[in-house]
């Protein structure tokens, strides 16, 4: 009996000593961000082990968030999946990788937004807000809580006073329309970017990557 707690207790403490490398404080992003909408699906993806959001699908090997790093302006990233549980771990500087990768195919710095179920990219938001509750994952609350944080959402003003003219009412208007058309053809070319990249890692089959792309075109 006393063998078995001794195992059991060493087995725990891999695990926890394999994530530590992960925790380095290392690059954690700081100031404003606004992520793409691409992006916030990602994220959904990231933070419920694959299980929720646009590209949930059921996973051969389950797993949960290791950390994620991002671009500066929200549109690229690099991630690492955390096995359940570790057998082998080793001392490999991940964040160090990902941040190389993550620059190499966007050509732009990259940071560490979150580490396991915390956001760490510190844009003053309140910082216990920052650590996601695993049960709001699962409820599809990933979107509202980063709208919360301010991570995404339409900064565009959309509000006139009484002394605007009706002509400058509707050069505005206009000026938003395009802005927003704008921002919804870079996220269609950011999504089938990302689209891609799961499809590239194995996370997504040749079929549902097809079907995917397909309604993202459409």
């Amino acid at each position: 009996m006393k063998k078995t707690i001794i195992a059991i207790l060493l087995s725990l403490f891999v695990c926890n000593t394999s994530f530590a490398a992960v925790a380095t404080g290392y690059k954690y992003g700081k100031g404003p961000l606004k992520l793409t909408r691409g992006m916030v699906d990602i994220l959904e993806y990231y933070f419920s082990g694959g299980k929720k959001g646009k590209w949930a699908k059921k996973q051969k090997q389950p797993w949960k968030p290791g950390f994620i790093v991002i671009t500066s302006d929200g549109s690229g990233y690099s991630m690492y999946r955390h096995p359940l549980s570790v057998s082998n771990p080793d001392n490999t500087h991940y964040v160090g990788k990902a941040r190389q990768k993550c620059k190499k195919k966007y050509g732009k710095e990259c940071f560490v937004f979150a580490n396991a179920y915390r956001i760490v990219w510190d844009n003053g938001s309140d910082k216990k807000r920052r650590i996601l509750k695993k049960k709001e994952i699962m409820a599809g609350k990933t979107l509202q809580i980063l709208q919360e944080l301010g991570f995404y959402g339409d900064s565009v003003a959309q509000t006139t006073t009484q002394t605007t003219t009706p002509k400058k009412v509707e050069k505005k208007k206009k000026k938003i329309k395009k802005e927003s058309k704008k921002k919804m053809n870079d996220d269609i070319v950011q999504q089938l970017k990302d689209l891609k990249e799961l499809y590239d890692s194995g996370a997504l089959t040749e079929k549902e990557y097809k079907k995917a792309k397909k309604k993202l075109l459409n």
